[in-house]
């Protein structure tokens, strides 16, 4: 008598059976796992936000901003620790020259107000957590910053801390604090921290300041006409196309929105931009000068040669948002 069993013909039915409902379930498989990231870097921005509240409790309302008394400049050079021996002494103001990165700033978490590198990464962002390892065995609470390469270990960014490019301020080096740096003074629609800007995504294409092509974004019919609105006049939001939102998104999450984090402490996942106050681009600066109305050029997302490094974008007024992060130097 023979055995039971499957044929081949059944094997193969089975075999299909279950690739189809492979088929099925991994798309809803992968958007639960993109869900569960955007949560986990929500959770991480709104715990950096409580440190930062704590933070500015003992530095009389101000959020964490690093480097003032030694004139340092702002680069992509760091000093990893303080080390006397190797010129390298922060609290001494007779010092200059030191080069510091954003993340120098949100390194003070790190050193006093007890937050863990790993709160600063994002499933979704590709970066790794800052393990501290250094040639001098400092613990993480003498060190200044996260490594030699500080946009490799921090997935956020964090509104301009410092003068940067802003000739303005007559005196001041481009690394100490920006007379806009954030503090508890802000409105509960200004915008602090971030997923990272667009802007500094190496695999963006930037476009040349002033010219008009698939990566200079106003509303539809201008993006065609390849002119650009008057000053003042509101865009046309309902004819913007989606992938031109998208691109001025950030990138951990596909570029279908970003996670911010607003000055009152909240966070909130946002699928477009312009989600500062007054609709401010968060990832891009003003152009025009404080108590001027928002023209075309500051709501919509326009990439220029000056938004791509840290050094070169600073805020113009206590409600122009500028999230910037160390990289694309």
């Amino acid at each position: 008598m023979r055995k039971k069993g499957f044929t081949l013909i059944e094997l193969l039915v089975v075999i299909a059976i279950i690739a189809m409902l492979l088929a099925i379930l991994m798309p809803a498989l992968s958007k639960v796992k993109k869900i569960a990231q955007r949560v986990v870097c929500g959770t991480n921005l709104k715990g950096l936000g409580t440190a930062q509240t704590v933070y500015a409790h003992d530095y009389d309302g101000r959020w964490t901003v690093q480097g003032g008394r030694t004139r340092p400049n702002l680069g992509n050079t760091f000093a990893l620790w303080d080390d006397p021996q190797n010129n390298v002494r922060w609290n001494d103001p007779s010092l200059q020259g030191f080069t510091i990165s954003v993340g120098t700033s949100l390194y003070l978490l790190v050193r006093e107000a007890d937050v863990s590198p790993k709160s600063f990464i994002c499933p979704a962002g590709g970066q790794t957590e800052f393990d501290g390892r250094n040639d001098l065995n400092k613990d993480l609470v003498q060190l200044w910053d996260f490594g030699a390469d500080p946009s490799s270990h921090i997935s956020y960014s964090y509104h301009q801390p410092y003068v940067a490019g802003d000739t303005s301020q007559s005196g001041r080096t481009s690394g100490q604090s920006h007379r806009y740096a954030a503090d508890g003074q802000r409105s509960a629609s200004f915008a602090v921290m971030a997923d990272r800007n667009p802007f500094f995504d190496p695999r963006l294409t930037l476009a040349a300041p002033g010219s008009f092509g698939q990566t200079d974004y106003m509303d539809k019919a201008s993006f065609l006409n390849g002119n650009q609105d008057p000053a003042g006049t509101p865009p046309n939001w309902d004819n913007i196309q989606r992938y031109l939102i998208h691109v001025a998104n950030s990138q951990p999450h596909d570029r279908e929105g970003q996670n911010v984090l607003y000055a009152d402490g909240h966070t909130s996942y946002e699928t477009r931009s312009d989600v500062g106050t007054r609709n401010d681009n968060i990832f891009t600066p003003w152009n025009i000068t404080p108590g001027q109305a928002l023209g075309i050029q500051e709501r919509l997302w326009r990439i220029g040669g000056s938004v791509a490094t840290a050094s070169a974008a600073f805020g113009r007024g206590t409600d122009d948002s500028i999230l910037v992060n160390d990289g694309r130097w």
